[in-house]
């Protein structure tokens, strides 16, 4: 069985091959910097700011089915007024509506509050990136 710590064989067995660098140079650590694409932070951002409102399109059209489908159920209650109603049922639907909207409102949070971040992310690399550049265009060296 060959492991990740394993050199190449030339006679069968497998020689072990520690901290060493493979022939094409390859490998170890340092040199090189964090590369962070500001773009698509911003395209993430901006998906999740169209999802929040897909979000409440969806929400909007759960409230009015289920007040819909509650004073449905309550226009056929006996000998009563049809918005005061005595099945448990549209009570129910209520209900259930109104913890649907405190969980998209939730939702709504979380993905403006994501969103948020991510801008402010990009920002952050952004304005950082152009510090840097500033910074090492200022350095004069006496080479010219």
């Amino acid at each position: 069985m060959s492991t990740p710590f394993d050199g190449a064989s030339q006679s069968g067995t497998p020689r072990t091959r520690l901290n060493s660098v493979p022939a094409d140079g390859g490998g170890g650590g340092g040199g090189g910097g964090t590369n962070v694409d500001t773009q698509r932070l911003d395209e993430a951002a901006n998906a999740l700011v169209e999802l929040r409102g897909d979000t409440e399109n969806v929400d909007n059209g759960a409230d009015d089915d289920c007040l819909s489908a509650s004073r449905g159920l309550n226009k056929h209650t006996v000998g009563g007024m049809a918005e005061g109603g005595s099945w448990a049922t549209a009570g129910s639907l209520v209900t259930m509506d109104v913890r649907w909207g405190s969980q998209v409102q939730n939702l709504k949070r979380l993905l403006q509050d994501i969103s948020d971040k991510l801008h402010t992310t990009s920002g952050h690399y952004t304005r950082t990136e152009q510090e840097e550049r500033a910074r090492q265009n200022a350095i004069s060296t006496p080479f010219g």
